[in-house]
C-alpha cells in the first residue's frame, strides 16, 4: 500500500508539472519526518509522511499552495499495550511569502486519521529545486513537529 501511494502521487507530482504553462505552476513531491509532541509523543513515536506538493507562483514572492499528503505515526508499548500504527492523510491549502531563498507559510486543511480541520505553519529556504522545511501541525489538542524535504519537478 505504501509503495502504491508512494508512486501514485509522484505520477501525479510530475504529469501536473509536464502540463504546467509559463512555470506559474509547478508541482514536487516531498518526505517528511515527524515527530509527535505532548500527549501525542506518548502514544506514538516518530513517523514519515509522503507528500505531493503543488505550487501556484502569483508573484516572485507570493505562492499559492496545495498539499496531498500520507502520513504514519508509528505505534508504541503504553502500560504493555501495543498502539497500532496511526496513518493520517491530510488535505491542505494555504499561502507561503518568499524573500530570496527564504519563505514562510501558512496552511490549513483537513486531516483524516484525527477527522479534523487543523492547520500548519512553516518556515523554509527554496533552493532552484530543493525546498527544507520545518513545521508544526496543529489539530485538536494535538501538534507534531515535521521536517520536510521537497524536490520540485519545475522552476
Amino acid at each position: 500500500m505504501k509503495k502504491i501511494t508512494f508512486i501514485l502521487l509522484l505520477t501525479i507530482s510530475f504529469i501536473s508539472s509536464v502540463n504546467a504553462q509559463e512555470k506559474k505552476f509547478v508541482s514536487g513531491n516531498s518526505l517528511t519526518y515527524i515527530m509527535p509532541q505532548d500527549a501525542l509523543g506518548d502514544i506514538y513515536s516518530s513517523g514519515y509522511g509522503i507528500y505531493a506538493n503543488f505550487d501556484y507562483n502569483f508573484s516572485k514572492h507570493l505562492v499559492g499552495r496545495f498539499d496531498l499528503g500520507w502520513n504514519t505515526f508509528n505505534g508504541t508499548d503504553v502500560l504493555g499495550v501495543t498502539v497500532e500504527n496511526k496513518n493520517v492523510w491530510d488535505f491542505t491549502a494555504g499561502a507561503r511569502a518568499r524573500i530570496s531563498l527564504f519563505y514562510a507559510e501558512i496552511m490549513g486543511g483537513y486531516y483524516t486519521g484525527f477527522n479534523s480541520w487543523g492547520y500548519k505553519p512553516a518556515v523554509g529556504i527554496r533552493w532552484n529545486k530543493l525546498d527544507l522545511q520545518g513545521n508544526i501541525n496543529f489539530v485538536n489538542d494535538t501538534k507534531w513537529i515535521g521536517v520536510r524535504l521537497g524536490y520540485y519537478w519545475g522552476n
